[in-house]
């Protein structure tokens, strides 16, 4: 809906832009008028009275264009051109805060997707194991307890896949709703071909981010070019203390039912023809008009001083998009580096749980422990790797983040 409204907005800078345009050329009026008169009236052709009914009509045709106005009707086409730009630079800026939102959610899908199979995995070693205990106690060679502890694993590993498919299943709502699309069986995700890399942020830092923003974050240009269109709003209030010259030319012509025309020849008023009368009354007028504002209840002082203001609101807001957008781009920047410890950090408990839970099959091969101390070794592994995906994931949304605000547009590899 937002994106819709913007598209409006956008449409509607369009149109003013042509009519700004529009203003600066000439027009062109025509007008046609008929009137009947009844008893006495002056008669249009003689202006003179006469005392019957007189049917008259009139042409005319007409053009004016403002040959000076204090370059009010130029500022006005260029801040209309300024309010175009604007209007896209905030459908811009709306798009890249949807393509934001929707990288987010599809992130979000593929980690629980991933969840989803640890937690399969998970299980499926866990269901393994429950049957190697249930053999081993059947055989009377353990306690029913061991099979038992076992069994609670498998039932919270089982509980695991279930939170698993339904966080799935609600991110992938969210991903429907951010796409507008009606919710439908089967919908899913189609994941990148390869697994996706973890980007090193290398020399990154807040300022060469904040650097490269602000040459293309669209909300930067937005309120630039909206400064920009306020000054040119200034120049257009000023141009009120101008002068106005104004150029117009009209032709007309008229019939009137009462004229007549006398005949030199036969002494006598004659009726004179209605193409005649409307050859013969054509008039042409050509004049210049200038206007000088003396006194104008202050209309044109008190649009000077709101111009004033647009153009100083417009600069305030131009600062507080800066220093937001560097906020941004500085919270982003160490949510990046936090993600990317965190990363580092998984990888290190993730290896260090491997190797753990090595040791313990080692030991619980040759019945060194038993099966419930193993399974606290996998629970551990489990743990160790879900933490490494939510990381892994987390950092990658990060790092994207901070290449949007570079410039660089959301992508995920497409082949290996």
């Amino acid at each position: 809906m937002q994106l819709k409204q913007s598209m409006l907005n956008r449409q509607q800078a369009e149109y003013g832009k042509s009519q700004a345009l529009a203003m600066m050329f000439p027009d062109l009026n025509a007008n046609v008028g008929g009137n009947i008169n009844f008893g006495r009236s002056i008669d249009p052709g003689t202006n003179s009275f006469v005392n019957e009914q007189v049917n008259a009509n009139n042409f005319g045709i007409g053009s004016n264009v403002t040959l000076f106005n204090g370059l009010r009707l130029l500022n006005s086409f260029k801040q209309a051109q300024i309010d175009v730009l604007a209007a896209n630079y905030d459908l811009e800026g709306l798009v890249n805060d949807i393509s934001m939102n929707i990288a987010s959610a599809f992130l979000q899908v593929m980690f629980n997707e991933e969840l989803l199979r640890v937690s399969k995995e998970q299980l499926a070693s866990t269901t393994a194991q429950v049957d190697r205990t249930r053999k081993l106690v059947d055989a009377g060679a353990m306690p029913m307890g061991n099979l038992l502890d076992v069994e609670s694993q498998m039932a919270a590993q089982e509980l695991r896949v279930v939170n698993a498919e339904n966080a799935i299943q609600t991110s992938l709502v969210a991903l429907q709703q951010l796409l507008n699309i009606r919710a439908e069986d089967g919908f899913s995700i189609q994941r990148p071909p390869m697994d996706l890399p973890v980007e090193d942020l290398g020399a990154t830092t807040v300022q060469s981010v904040y650097d490269k923003a602000m040459e293309n974050w669209p909300q930067i240009k937005a309120q630039e070019t909206k400064l920009e269109s306020a000054r040119k709003g200034e120049r257009i209030a000023f141009s009120g203390y101008t002068p106005t010259l104004r150029a117009s030319g009209n032709v007309s012509t008229f019939y009137s039912s009462a004229f007549r025309d006398f005949n030199a020849e036969t002494l006598e008023f004659e009726d004179v023809g209605y193409a005649d009368q409307v050859d013969r009354n054509l008039s042409q007028s050509v004049s210049l008009n200038l206007s000088i504002p003396i006194f104008n209840g202050l209309q044109a002082r008190t649009a000077v001083r709101r111009s004033h203001l647009t153009r100083i609101n417009a600069e305030l807001q131009l600062q507080d998009t800066r220093n937001q957008l560097y906020s941004s781009v500085q919270q982003a920047y160490n949510d990046a580096m936090a993600a990317n410890r965190q990363y580092e950090a998984g990888l290190k408990s993730v290896s260090a749980s491997e190797r753990a839970y090595a040791y313990a099959e080692q030991r619980h091969a040759v019945g060194a422990i038993n099966d419930l101390d193993l399974s606290i070794g996998r629970n551990n592994l489990a743990i160790a790797q879900s933490d490494l995906l939510r990381a892994k994931y987390e950092y990658i949304f990060r790092a994207k983040i901070l290449d949007f605000y570079q410039g660089i547009p959301l992508a995920f590899p497409t082949d290996k």
